[in-house]
């Protein structure tokens, strides 16, 4: 029996009631899969649907398991723009089961992962020499084409790297994310020995503390609402964290500071009121990362003069433009603890349940992960 979806009539038509799979392909593929499919804000429902039909360049992977972000957040809550009905899901990781024609560098067993953004190549911004995912004609899994809270999901073979076998799929699941966080570190630099405050303790902000530590910062100061963030963020490496329903995060920055402020600050909530923060934050000639990502029609207002005050410079982030190898070979090192992070592990049966949970801030969690 499917889970109840909010009030929204799901199952009423043949083509979203799940049916008897079938089997083909000397029984090694599905015919068809249950998958979630998000047909309008808050509308998400479990269907079945056929397995997707690889090209001669792509791979078909079996999801091993499939973050929910933030990205997912705002498509079902209709804050971000997006043309139903779509399967979402593009923080996942898998098995390949099989491969197109052409396809050699993976092979069916390999357990692998996938960057989401796939680019056409051939516009302006694709030739140019700097590295960017601005392509004019971008498609992105589990945004423009189906993702991968479903049983299957295929990728173009040059976006799959795969990953070594001392990591769980459930971990690899967070390696999309992390690439992300690369991102955003190679653009604001983060000096050695400098001080970094990092505004929110999820996901995002947990990896960030992981990541400056290992670039050599002196002290991360982290601030977020939630206790038990905090406390994993000290355990990860935090060397000071701040409860900013508690404490005044200014004051509390400053003493941490020698009086200052942050050389560098890291906004990871999405949300204009952390912009804000973030800056204020930020000590004079130092470096804000806008790495949250707001709704669409949220506004930062900013005094011009304060810039030109403080001299910040303040960077943005853009997806994760070839940073993904890197990202497996830091995931894999030993150096990162991603297992933490992990707080939910549901079936893709629950998905519609977890969704009105997360959206309405009824459920408490870091990363959850949806396992087919």
């Amino acid at each position: 029996m499917l889970p109840k979806n909010g009030g929204k009539a799901a199952g009423k038509s043949s083509e979203n009631t799940l049916k008897p799979i079938t089997l083909i392909c000397c029984g090694c593929v599905e015919s068809a899969m249950k998958a979630a499919c998000l047909f309008g804000e808050g509308d998400l429902r479990l269907i079945e649907k056929d397995v997707p039909k690889i090209s001669e360049d792509e791979v078909l992977i079996k999801v091993g398991a499939c973050g929910v972000c933030g990205t997912d957040l705002h498509f079902y809550k209709g804050e971000w723009k997006v043309n139903p009905p779509i399967v979402l899901g593009h923080e996942f990781s898998g098995t390949v089961i099989q491969t197109g024609s052409r396809v050699n560098t993976v092979r069916t067993g390999d357990r692998v992962v996938a960057e989401p953004n796939i680019l056409c190549g051939k516009c302006k911004y694709c030739r140019m020499s700097e590295r960017n995912f601005f392509c004019e004609n971008i498609q992105a899994i589990g945004v423009t084409v189906d993702g991968a809270f479903a049983e299957y999901v295929k990728a173009p073979e040059r976006n799959v790297y795969r990953v070594p076998s001392g990591m769980t799929l459930e971990e690899a699941a967070l390696i999309e994310p992390l690439a992300c966080v690369i991102r955003g570190l190679d653009n604001v630099k983060i000096p050695v020995a400098s001080n970094v405050a990092i505004v929110g303790a999820g996901p995002i902000g947990l990896l960030m503390i992981q990541m400056v530590k290992h670039y050599g910062a002196a002290s991360i100061i982290a601030l977020d609402l939630v206790e038990e963030r905090l406390r994993l963020a000290e355990e990860l490496g935090a060397t000071r964290v701040v409860n900013i329903g508690k404490e005044d995060p200014e004051k509390a920055v400053l003493e941490a500071t020698e009086g200052v402020g942050a050389d560098v600050s890291i906004e990871c909530v999405g949300s204009s009121s952390a912009v804000e923060e973030a800056f204020r934050l930020t000590r004079r000639g130092g470096r804000l990362l806008i790495f949250g990502v707001a709704p669409e029609n949220d506004v930062w207002h900013v005094k011009p003069f304060e810039i030109y005050d403080k001299e910040i410079s303040i960077f943005a982030s853009y997806r994760s433009p070839y940073t993904f190898q890197r990202a497996v070979n830091i995931a894999s090192s030993g150096r990162l603890r991603l297992k933490p992070l992990i707080t939910h592990i549901h079936g893709l049966d629950e998905i519609v349940e977890v969704f009105n949970g997360l959206a309405s801030r009824r459920k408490r969690a870091i990363k959850v992960l949806i396992k087919p």
